[in-house]
This record gives C-alpha cells, sequence and structure tokens, in this order.
C-alpha cells in the first residue's frame, strides 16, 4: 500500500506543478477570477516612487488583524504597533510609542506614546484608543492566543469581561503615558505589543464585539501605518498609498494588491510570470521551485516556526451525539494511518519535516516522543478498541486554495480509507475565524458551536505558548477541545514563571502530554519562501518569518519606477 499511495502522491504533484504553472490560461476568458488584473488595469495614478504589485488583497473584507497579526500585507502596512521587534521576533524599540519599560518581574509594564501620531483619517492616536483596543479585543472571538493570554493577566480584566466593572482596572492612562499592572505572570508582554495593532475604537461605538470582522469597518479601514487604503474593489484589486502623516516618514511608493486568501493563492505563479508580483510569499514548494526560474524575481528560503496541522473536534455534535474524535486511540490510529514521511518526500519534495509535536525540532524539546511512524496495521487495532463505525464519514475542512492542499487532502483521504476510515474534504470559504474558531458556549460539555470534525489548517507561532494557551477551558479561539483539567494545569505551568529553565521543563511535560494524548494532530514543519522582484531597488534589511510584524522598515524601501 505505501508504494501505491506514493505513486499516487507522485501523480497529484505532477498534475499540481501543471495546474499552477500553465502558460495557457487566457484571462479574457475568465474575467471574473480574482487576482487576474494585469498591471495596466491600476485604477489610480503611483506614487511617485512607484508601485509594488502583491496579492493577499481582500476578497470579501479587510482581515482583522487581532487573530493573525500579519498574514496579509495590507495588515502589516496599515498598523503600527506599540513595540518594533527585530527579525527574530525579540522587541527592539518602541514604534508608537516613544519609549517603555517592564519592570524585572513582569507585573508592570509602562508606554510613554509619542506626539503627533495620527490615524489615517486625520485624528489623533490617543492612549484611550489603546486601552479600548484592549478592552474589546477581550471581548470578541476568535483573538489570538498570545494576545488573549496577555490581556487576561492584567489586573481586573476578569472583571471586565464578566460585566462586574466598566473597564479594566490595571490599565492606568495619565495623558500619553499607559501604565499596565498584572494580576498574573503574563511571559509574553512585550511581544503581544510588538504585534497587536490598536485601532480607532470610535468606528466600533455601540457594535457587538463578538460580530467584530463583520463591522462595515473591515470594508475599508482606517489605520496607523505607513501605508493607508486608497480604493477597494473587494475580489478585483485592493490599493494602498503613503501617509503622509506617518510618523516615521511617508514612503515614496504605493502598493497594488490582487485578492487571494494570505500565502494561498492559485495565481501566484500566473501572476508572477505576468510581471504582477513584485512582492509576496508562499509555503508552496512547487510555487517557489518554478518562480525560482522566473527572469528578474529572487526567491529566498525563510525557516520559521511554523506547523501545519489537524484539528479534531472533541466536542459533541449540536444534536448531542458524541464527537468521534473524543476517542484519543480514534486520534491516534489517524496517526499511524497517514505516511507523513512519504508526503513530505514526494508531495513536498523535501521541504517538509514530519512532526510529532506542534513544537518545532528545537534544542529544548522534550526527548522520547513517539514519532507515529506509519503503521496501517496499528492503526486497524486501535480502531477496533475503539469501535470505530466504519459508516461513519469524517467531515474535514480546509481553507487553503492551492492545488497542493487538494493534493495532500486526496492523499489523506487514500491513507485513512486504507484502515476503514471514510473521509470527505472541502474548501471552507467564508468569515474563517467564524467558521473554525467559535468556541461552544459551555467549554466543558459542549455542543460544538463549528460545523466539522477535522480541520487542516496551521500555527505560525510568536512563541511556544501561542502553539498552546487556545487549547485552555475558555480560550476564545476553542473551538475544537473540551474541558481537560490536567491539559489546563500544564499549560498553565508554562504561564506561570518568568525562569528560564522552569518554562522550558514545563513546556517538556506539555510536549509529552500532548505526544500520549494527541489532543491535536500534528503533522509536519514547513519553511516559507520570499519572493522579490528586481524592481524592489531596496527591501527588508534582514529576513525575518513574514507572517507577522517584524522591522523590515517598508517605509524606506526603493522601488524602481516602471
Amino acid at each position: 500500500m505505501k508504494k501505491v499511495v506514493s505513486l499516487l502522491l507522485a501523480s497529484m504533484m505532477m498534475l499540481g506543478v501543471l495546474a499552477g504553472c500553465s502558460n495557457n490560461e487566457d484571462p479574457a476568458e475568465t474575467p471574473e477570477t480574482p487576482g487576474t488584473e494585469t498591471p495596466g488595469e491600476t485604477p489610480s495614478e503611483p506614487a511617485e516612487g512607484g508601485v509594488i504589485y502583491s496579492n493577499g488583497g481582500p476578497i470579501e473584507f479587510f482581515e482583522h488583524p487581532w487573530l493573525n497579526p500579519g498574514s496579509f500585507l495590507y495588515n502589516k502596512t496599515l498598523f503600527d504597533h506599540l513595540i518594533v521587534a527585530d527579525e527574530n521576533l525579540n522587541p527592539a524599540e518602541g514604534q508608537l510609542a516613544a519609549d517603555y519599560n517592564i519592570t524585572e518581574d513582569g507585573m508592570n509594564l509602562e508606554f510613554n506614546l509619542k506626539e503627533d501620531l495620527f490615524w489615517h483619517d486625520g485624528e489623533a492616536i490617543t492612549a484611550e484608543d489603546v486601552k479600548g483596543s484592549i478592552e474589546y479585543a477581550l471581548k470578541i472571538s476568535g483573538l489570538n492566543a498570545v494576545f488573549a493570554s496577555t490581556f487576561s493577566a492584567i489586573k481586573g480584566a476578569e472583571e471586565y469581561v464578566a460585566g462586574t466593572a466598566d473597564g479594566i482596572e490595571g490599565i492606568v492612562l495619565d495623558g500619553n503615558n499607559i501604565k499596565i499592572e498584572f494580576a498574573k505572570l503574563a511571559p509574553d508582554a512585550l511581544l503581544t505589543f510588538t504585534q497587536f495593532a490598536p485601532l480607532p475604537m470610535k468606528h466600533f461605538e455601540g457594535e457587538d464585539p463578538l460580530n467584530f470582522q463583520q463591522s462595515a469597518f473591515w470594508q475599508s479601514p482606517v489605520g496607523s501605518g505607513p501605508f493607508m487604503v486608497d480604493e477597494v474593489k473587494l475580489n478585483e484589486y485592493t490599493t494602498l498609498k503613503p501617509f503622509d502623516k506617518y510618523h516615521a516618514g511617508a514612503p515614496s511608493f504605493s502598493i497594488y494588491l490582487t485578492p487571494s486568501p494570505g500565502d494561498s493563492d492559485p495565481n501566484l505563479v500566473t501572476n508572477a510570470q505576468a510581471g504582477m508580483v513584485d512582492y509576496a510569499f508562499t509555503k508552496n514548494v512547487e510555487f517557489a521551485n518554478s518562480l525560482k526560474d522566473v527572469e528578474g524575481l529572487n526567491v529566498t528560503q525563510v525557516d520559521i516556526r511554523y506547523t501545519r496541522l489537524f484539528y479534531p473536534n472533541k466536542f459533541p455534535k449540536a444534536d448531542g451525539t458524541p464527537s468521534p474524535l473524543a476517542d484519543a486511540k480514534v486520534r491516534q490510529a489517524i496517526a499511524y494511518a497517514i505516511d507523513m514521511a512519504a508526503i513530505a518526500e514526494n508531495l513536498f519534495k523535501g521541504a517538509a519535516v514530519p512532526a510529532n509535536s506542534l513544537s518545532p525540532n528545537e534544542a529544548t524539546k522534550a526527548t522520547g516522543l513517539n514519532d507515529y511512524d506509519y503503521n496501517p496495521e496499528k492503526a486497524k487495532e486501535l480502531l477496533a478498541e475503539a469501535n470505530w463505525d466504519e459508516n461513519y464519514e469524517l467531515d474535514v475542512v480546509y481553507y487553503y486554495t492551492d492545488q497542493q492542499t487538494v493534493d495532500f487532502m486526496a492523499a489523506i483521504q487514500s491513507y485513512l480509507k486504507d484502515v476503514g476510515i471514510k473521509m470527505n474534504f472541502r474548501l471552507l470559504e467564508g468569515d474563517l475565524g467564524t467558521l473554525l474558531w467559535t468556541p461552544p458556549a459551555d467549554p466543558v460539555n459542549g455542543p460544538s458551536a463549528v460545523e466539522w470534525d477535522m480541520a487542516y489548517a496551521a500555527n505560525a507561532a510568536l512563541s511556544l505558548h501561542e502553539y498552546y494557551d487556545r487549547y485552555q477551558t475558555g480560550s476564545s479561539s476553542n473551538s475544537h477541545t473540551p474541558s481537560d483539567p490536567k491539559l489546563d494545569e500544564l499549560i498553565e505551568a508554562t504561564n506561570s514563571t518568568f525562569d528560564t529553565d522552569e518554562i522550558v521543563a514545563a513546556f517538556q511535560e506539555l510536549q509529552k502530554y500532548e505526544n500520549e494524548t494527541l489532543f491535536t494532530l500534528p503533522l509536519y514543519y514547513q519553511p516559507t519562501f520570499v519572493i522579490e522582484s528586481d524592481k524592489i531597488v531596496k527591501g527588508a534589511p534582514k529576513y525575518g518569518n513574514p507572517q507577522f510584524n517584524y522591522n523590515w522598515d517598508i517605509q524606506n524601501w526603493e522601488v524602481a519606477v516602471d
């Protein structure tokens, strides 16, 4: 069977390359296809310094930056943060903040905002906006796990969320000064403020935080960064222009975005060949290899903290029936049934590493973990012990739109079929934050608030805490894992100390429990590839993880004029 599936993978891989690299597409025949406009259709005059063409433009709305803070180029250019990180995501210096200070015990953090900071609508950025953003964020669904952990640790946050206080007591304002007092340790506090973008809160007055993404604001958002929204034609194109009041100096070029869902852009190769890509990034190995041969493009591999996984939904269904994945033996069977080594070799051309944990293969990772090497007979044994219903069909969702993902899903379907598990896979479209991560009203007993059995997704973690905090009882993005006191205890141990050795030991115990119970199903680790054209004469000083915010200094890039 292994040889047969390997051949299947090889065949699908070739089909994916042909689909992704075809030169036979006629844009005139598919005028409604997102992301296929030509550079000549730029709707407004570019800035004096030219225009950069990129992807990741909005399809139905701009995705808010409080879940995936840097996945979209527009979020990284429209919004500033209190602190800027270096290329390794270490806090480096103030951005909106003129300066900041955290006490040695980590329990008090202070910011002083710069003078003369403006939103793109010309209104002043205030300390009240910062406090209001933190408070509002705690009431939305689908908040980034690192943000949620940090904000929940602030003194008075619990009372505010419970509705017994009008504001968070531990955030005190005095002009441009912001003091934050924590009730418990928040080990990623500084990291949080390198990624969390304050918003102009007047635009959300009277709106329900639970409908945050549905706000009209996200049709054409007002930000604080070096670029501002110029023109938006959703699902066609978006242009960003320099913000002339930007505190660090306005850029000299504009940005033209074609629509696509993040770094999963099925038109990337086609657009690159047509001269419509000056900056982008992708994790698609075949796309990266194809683009290396495009004249005028440069492709750079960047190793990042990035794990692809299945989120198994273990909550009971809406009708009260138990989840088919609630039994750990079923999850273990799925892990044994998938030959990730073959998939990594044949489909990903060796640019993926099979995973045995959410945590990447770093020096401090726990040793002796079960790799769940391909073993279909073991999988069948576990399924028999779990009394698996062979008539049940797993509903597996994904949101990446590239052919490689479809090929991957087909491979998983084939592997699971071989051990007696039926599986259907489907593309999830729309408000992904709601469809994927809405937690149940009862985080202990459910029922589930989402409609899928497994979700194929990724975790591009800011820190190891982000890999795991979302599995805690009551997490705003925990749509999948019912309350587990042991798991909560292990996660809490990683967040309760500033001592490096104690943090490492706590994570190792958590990794062992994860590996044993498979409360989540890690699949593989993957690098990303940054694509830049020769038009970018001077770009980022150093390469960092493009899915997060770091000091890439885009306002000072030099771009050749066409």
